[in-house]
């Protein structure tokens, strides 16, 4: 007996099997892509350093999360937080939680900018 596939639903080799062999295929060459530096992920030497120079004051705490204004617990994760408008700019340190639930977000709401609605007097 056949199972179906996780991704597309086809049929699999056995119910054992949670991929036919094409999805299967594509993880794998996905899985085989080179990997990024942290420099061509743009946290280089300069971001490094910047983020070395506020590691002793949250280990120390009292340094409030940049995003939501709450303190960073010392030993908690955190990351050093870019500003939303660009990219260039740091906002300071932030939960690691509160940086990366932002990731997703406001790309997205610049691939689809809002169209304006015309406003007429009649309805056509």
């Amino acid at each position: 007996m056949s199972g179906l596939c996780r991704t597309c639903g086809r049929l699999t080799l056995s119910r054992r099997h949670w991929y036919c062999a094409d999805c299967k295929m594509k993880a794998r060459h996905h899985r085989d892509r080179p990997k990024v530096t942290t420099t061509q992920a743009g946290y280089g030497h300069s971001h490094q350093a910047v983020r070395a120079a506020w590691r002793s004051r949250v280990e120390a705490g009292g340094v409030d999360c940049a995003r939501c204004g709450l303190p960073i617990v010392p030993g908690e994760p955190w990351d050093l937080g870019h500003s939303d408008h660009d990219r260039a700019k740091y906002s300071g340190p932030e939960h690691r939680a509160c940086n990366r639930a932002t990731a997703g977000r406001l790309p997205v709401a610049r691939l689809r900018p809002v169209e304006p609605v015309l406003r007429t007097s009649r309805v056509w």
